[in-house]
């Protein structure tokens, strides 16, 4: 039997002029290589969602950020060969803190600011997808 392991991950919907930034993950990423996605990462133990997810955003895009508020959750599954990883995404609506270029980390290989029509040119999870779309209807 597989191993269980509950995770928490926090995203970052960011909104600069109109357009949410989303970040493609690097071609030799174990999951989901080459998707496209909000910048994201894993909360820490005993860290604050809120610290977590500024702390994940400046990390994988170089951006200093604000939050607005809750953008939404959803759940998802990762399945490996030696456990079953139970995801909670838990995704905040971000504004820019200041004026700053994307710097991207290691594990994306491209970036790109979008505007609402734009978002089906690109390969989002079907919750991903909503959870901008949520961010759009937001400005």
């Amino acid at each position: 039997m597989k191993l269980i392991n509950q995770r928490v991950v926090v995203g970052g919907v960011i909104i600069k002029e109109n357009k949410v930034l989303i970040v493609q993950r690097s071609s030799d990423e174990e999951a989901y290589p080459d998707l496209w996605e909000v910048p994201s990462g894993k909360k820490e133990p005993l860290e604050k969602v809120t610290d977590a997810v500024l702390r994940e955003v400046k990390e994988e895009t170089g951006l200093i950020t604000e939050i607005v508020k809750v953008n939404d959750v959803f759940n998802f599954v990762v399945e490996k060969s030696d456990e079953i990883r139970d995801v909670t995404q838990i995704n905040f609506l971000l504004k820019l803190a200041s004026d700053s270029e994307v710097k991207l980390s290691s594990e994306h290989q491209n970036f790109a600011w979008i505007i609402k029509e734009e978002i089906d040119n690109y390969n989002l999870s079907k919750e991903t997808k909503t959870s901008i779309n949520i961010a759009f209807d937001h400005l």
